[in-house]
C-alpha cells in the first residue's frame, strides 16, 4: 500500500479539488491536517509520499522552520491561493508550486509529475534490508549503538551507518518515531516496549 498524501489547507474547495485530481492520477489515501503544528507532529512519526500545503499556513516562523527541518524524501508541494506570486524565499524549499487559479489540466500535470517522480524514486530503495530491520528493532527496544554492535557482532560505526540509512529511507529522525514505525510495521511487538 502506498504511503498517504497529506493535504493541508484551510480551504475546502482546494482540499476537495486537489483530492479529486490526485484520484484521477492514482489511488491514494488522504490525510487532511489544517494546523502546521499538528502537521509537524504527524510528519515526525509517519512517512508520507507527499505533503501539499497552502502557503497561508506557513506564517508562523517557528513552526515553519520546524516544518522544513523535517523535510526528507517526501515530495513537498505548496499551493498559492493569493493573487500575487509568492517570493522565491517563500517557496525555495518546495519541490513544486501549484497556483490554485490555474486550470485543472495545468494542476493535473504538476501533480502527475510530482507523484510519478516520487513513485519512481521510492522504488525498492525505501524498503529496509534485513540487517536494517534488525538494527531498527534494537533501536526501538532502547539499545545503545554500542550494545547493538555487540549484539549483532558488527562495529559501532556500522551501526551508525545503518541508522543513517534507516533514517534516510523512512524519513523518521527520532527514536520515538522509529519505535512507532517498528510497532506499526510489526518489526517489534507492542508488549516488548519498556
Amino acid at each position: 500500500m502506498a504511503q498517504p498524501v497529506i493535504i493541508s489547507t484551510p480551504f475546502y474547495v482546494d482540499k476537495r479539488g486537489i483530492s479529486a485530481i490526485i484520484k484521477d492520477i492514482e489511488e491514494v489515501d488522504f490525510i487532511y491536517i489544517d494546523d502546521i503544528k499538528e502537521l509537524n507532529q504527524y510528519l515526525e512519526l509517519n512517512p508520507v509520499s507527499a505533503v501539499i500545503i497552502d502557503l497561508s499556513l506557513l506564517k508562523n516562523t517557528q513552526e515553519t522552520r520546524l516544518f522544513f527541518q523535517l523535510k526528507d524524501t517526501t515530495t513537498y508541494i505548496v499551493i498559492n491561493s493569493y493573487e500575487e506570486d509568492p517570493s522565491p524565499n517563500q517557496t525555495k524549499n518546495f519541490d513544486y508550486i501549484i497556483n490554485s487559479r490555474r486550470s485543472k489540466d495545468e494542476i493535473f500535470t504538476i501533480l502527475e509529475n510530482a507523484l510519478k517522480i516520487k513513485n519512481e524514486a521510492s522504488g525498492t530503495s525505501s524498503i529496509l534490508s534485513e540487517r536494517e530491520k534488525e538494527v531498527l528493532e534494537l533501536v526501538a527496544l532502547g539499545y545503545t549503538n554500542q550494545q547493538i554492535a555487540e549484539k549483532l557482532f558488527i562495529s559501532k560505526h556500522t551501526v551508525i551507518s545503518h541508522r543513517k540509512n534507516i533514517t534516510s529511507k523512512l524519513g523518521i529522525k527520532t527514536v520515538s518515531g522509529l519505535t512507532v514505525y517498528a510497532v506499526l510495521n510489526n518489526i517489534i511487538p507492542k508488549d516488548q516496549i519498556q
